[in-house]
C-alpha cells in the first residue's frame, strides 16, 4: 500500500475535484443548452417579461439567463457528485488525477469558448 492510498482524503482535494467538476460541467452545459436548442428562460427587456421558450421571439431577448440556469444546475450537480465520490473513496487523490481534473476543466472551457467564438462569425450563403 502506497502513501497515497493510505492517507485520508484532505479537504482541499475534495474541494479541488468538486470545483473542477463543477466548472467543467458548467461550461459544457452552457454550450450544450445553446447547441441542442434546449428550452430556456428568456428575458424580454422591452416587454419586461420572462418566458420559457426554445427560440426567442420578440424584441431584445436575453437568452443568457436561461443558459446560466442550465449551466448552474449542471455545475452544482457535478460539483456535488465530485465531492461525494472523492469523499466516499476514502483515500487521497494522486497528483496525476488532480492534473487530469484540471486538464479536463480547461479543455471544457476552451471547447465551449471556441464554439461561441465560431458562432460569432456570419455564415456565408
Amino acid at each position: 500500500m502506497t502513501d497515497v492510498e493510505a492517507a485520508p482524503v484532505p479537504r482541499w482535494q475534495r474541494v479541488y475535484v468538486a470545483a473542477c467538476a463543477g466548472a467543467a460541467a458548467f461550461c459544457l452545459a452552457y454550450g450544450a443548452a445553446d447547441y441542442l436548442h434546449l428550452p430556456r428562460l428568456f428575458h424580454y427587456q422591452v416587454e419586461r417579461v420572462f418566458r420559457f421558450e426554445v427560440r426567442a421571439q420578440g424584441s431584445a431577448p436575453a437568452g443568457y439567463v436561461g443558459l446560466w440556469l442550465w449551466a448552474l444546475a449542471a455545475g452544482a450537480l457535478a460539483a456535488a457528485l465530485g465531492y461525494g465520490i472523492v469523499r466516499a473513496r476514502g483515500r487521497a487523490v494522486s497528483d496525476a488525477t488532480l492534473a487530469l481534473w484540471l486538464a479536463w476543466t480547461l479543455t471544457a472551457f476552451a471547447f465551449v469558448g471556441a464554439y461561441f467564438t465560431w458562432n460569432n462569425f456570419p455564415s456565408r450563403p
